[in-house]
């Protein structure tokens, strides 16, 4: 049985709101996060009620609940009794009385906006009959925008909340603890075809193979993560045409990163304010996130790119053989059209990695924060195509610049003499954050990520100049 995993700051502040009610929580994010879970646990030891809303009327989901806190606290309550939200809340006020109380209303949305208006009448209770009652009222929500919005400056709640969060999948060091005992590479197999949701990584039990539970539970028609990403976009109720969305994710997927080419790639060149509009609601889901080159211009595109990573594996390998996979051949998918290509999948894996990995240890290498991060890609004036992986700001003003590679064997000392070369021919080129980046006294130095690490030369040599920091698998996986 599983422990939580990484969220203790939120359930010290979740048990820290219910020292000091009358207290209200927001907390909201995608589906199978581990929002549920996190708050069954909150409370363990203290009284509390939780209540799981459904899709359904106002008056079905009312009727449910007094139905629940019947049940709950022994008391025979009659549902003509509650007419209105007004009324249950009025109770919940009460029950509160006979001491410190916590209430949980889950999938919250499905409350709202119907002819009762639940935020206003909960306002209206909360404002007027609240004062001295050790009452916490937690709303949790998986319709991001909808739940987001309680907190505008429109909304009726507006001020009231004690307490927000946005619960997010894990980074790749949490999305090891829940598959622990694998190695390095394996757990970062794993971060890369499954992500960090919790709901996905509960499947994989220390005994499993890589290749084993891949097949029966994302290749598989029947498996539990394929069913969960086949229905993605239509769990996310405020969207209207499911398949415009599934071909706009598909368009990135496939590499397509400005708005005109994954217009044209989805079909939907004729619609290009429908994709702009699917960019920015996807976005909002942290499914798609934007980048663009290192110090680029405010009028420069951006590039969107898939952010979950089990996202970008269904697109990059199941929905392209659902044919085969539909005929029940899923662990030959998996021989021949996903494991050969796997490598190549975790370059942009490892490139994330890496970034969580600075964010959680640059203090033990010995740097500052990374204000920006980014990479850079194009031509120096000779037009000679240019990638450089690791570009960043550090909060002392000093620009670090490096590479990353998801490797199968060591990287060499000519690894860092081409990126010399590089900045080199870009600071001729005029790019200023490469003459800086080359300048001693606003250079942080280089920092190489390695898969697979790195040649004894490399390392003589990084040692011998000591600007050069060489990270690997087992550097990132430290806890």
């Amino acid at each position: 049985m599983r422990g939580i995993v990484d969220r203790k700051q939120e359930i010290e502040e979740l048990r820290a709101l219910a020292q000091r009610a009358p207290s209200l929580g927001l907390l909201y994010g995608r589906r199978r996060v581990g929002k549920t879970f996190l708050l069954d646990h909150a409370w363990a030891d203290m009284r509390h009620f939780y209540f799981l809303a459904a899709d359904t009327t106002s008056e079905m989901n009312r009727a449910e609940l007094i139905r629940e806190l019947s049940e709950w606290s022994g008391n025979d309550y009659v549902e003509a009794d509650f007419p209105s939200w007004r009324n249950v809340f009025r109770l919940l006020a009460q029950l509160a009385e006979s001491g410190p109380l916590v209430v949980v209303l889950d999938e919250f949305q499905y409350l709202m906006g119907q002819t009762d208006d639940i935020v206003s009448q909960l306002v209206a209770i909360w404002d007027r009959e609240l004062r001295g009652r050790p009452l916490t009222l937690v709303l949790c929500g998986s319709e991001v925008a909808t739940m987001a919005g309680l907190e505008a400056g429109d909304s009726p709640l507006y001020g009231r909340p004690n307490w927000s969060a946005r619960l997010r999948p894990f980074d790749y060091l949490d999305t090891r603890a829940m598959v622990p005992n694998r190695s390095p590479r394996e757990a970062a197999y794993i971060y890369g075809v499954f992500g960090g949701t919790p709901r996905f990584l509960v499947t994989i039990t220390e005994e499993d193979e890589l290749a084993e539970r891949v097949t029966e539970t994302v290749l598989s028609p029947r498996g539990e993560v394929h069913l969960q990403l086949e229905r993605l976009i239509e769990q996310e109720k405020g969207i209207r045409e499911p398949r415009e969305y599934r071909a706009v994710l598909s368009a990135v997927a496939d590499g397509n990163t400005e708005t005109d080419r994954i217009a044209a790639a989805a079909g939907l060149s004729d619609r290009t304010h429908v994709v702009i509009r699917a960019l920015g609601v996807l976005e909002s889901l942290e499914l798609i996130w934007r980048e663009r080159n290192f110090d680029a211009a405010e009028r420069t595109p951006w590039k969107n790119r898939i952010a979950d990573h089990a996202v970008r594996f269904w697109y990059r390998f199941v929905h392209k053989n659902r044919s085969l996979l539909e005929t029940g051949e899923a662990r030959r998918v998996w021989r021949q059209r996903v494991e050969p290509y796997l490598d190549d999948y975790m370059g942009k894996v490892f490139e994330r990695m890496c970034r969580e990995a600075f964010l959680r240890h640059h203090d033990r290498w010995g740097l500052g924060g990374a204000l920006e991060w980014a990479r850079w890609e194009g031509q120096d004036r000779s037009r000679r195509p240019i990638e450089i992986d690791l570009i960043s700001r550090l909060d002392d003003g000093r620009l670090l610049t490096g590479e990353i590679k998801w490797s199968s064997r060591p990287i060499d000392y000519d690894v860092h003499l081409a990126l010399q070369r590089d900045l080199e021919d870009l600071a001729r080129s005029g790019q200023g954050w490469a003459q800086g980046a080359l300048d001693p006294e606003r250079s942080a130095g280089h920092l190489y990520f390695s898969a697979a690490g790195f040649s004894d030369h490399f390392h003589q040599r990084a040692a011998e100049a000591g600007n050069i920091l060489l990270r690997d698998l087992n550097d990132l996986y430290v806890a």
